[in-house]
């Protein structure tokens, strides 16, 4: 149980960084994001900068606490990435081809696949949340091969989904789609 946590934890804090950062390092990316937050809300929403800001600052929240309190940053992480797979469901349904967003600039527009990858992200964070919840101290009694092992599925995990786009297109052999 600890090793899921590990590496569930340390996963989604590479994610949820690399995610938060993507957004935020420039004042184009940021503005860039809340335009793509405006597509992917129902028309007519006047929330735009407010829901965009909030999705910023609960990324920030899960890597701030999944070091600290790994049993709420996971729950939080779970929730937002449920509430990530229900908006772009929505959207979808909707016909919208807004970009996905998620780690920066991309021209791919979102579809039922990132909507899947949160989906299985929300998965991973529940039963890391749940194992936490279970081995409050992880660390405790853990073999220093076994963190090894989690810390470096952790990083594979995170480098294919932050790269989810490039795997699929290369998988189903899709043209690639500019990213700048």
């Amino acid at each position: 149980m600890r090793y899921l946590v590990l590496v569930a934890g340390a996963t989604l804090w590479l994610v949820f960084a690399v995610s938060a950062v993507s957004k935020i390092r420039t004042r184009a990316a940021y503005a860039a994001f809340v335009a793509s937050t405006g597509r992917l809300l129902p028309a007519g929403s006047r929330w735009v900068r407010q829901a965009a800001l909030l999705v910023v600052v609960a990324e920030v929240a899960v890597v701030v606490l999944l070091p600290v309190l790994p049993a709420l940053g996971l729950a939080i992480a779970a929730v937002l990435l449920a509430a990530f797979t229900v908006a772009i469901a929505g959207a979808v349904r909707r016909g919208v081809t807004a970009p996905c967003r998620c780690f920066g600039s991309s021209a791919r527009p979102l579809g039922v696949a990132q909507a899947v990858r949160n989906g299985v992200l929300a998965v991973l964070a529940t039963g890391g949340a749940a194992g936490a919840v279970a081995v409050p101290d992880v660390l405790a009694g853990a073999h220093p091969a076994g963190v090894a092992i989690a810390a470096l599925g952790a990083l594979v995990l995170a480098v294919l989904t932050i790269s989810f786009d490039d795997v699929a297109d290369l998988l189903t052999g899709s043209p690639a789609v500019d990213r700048t």
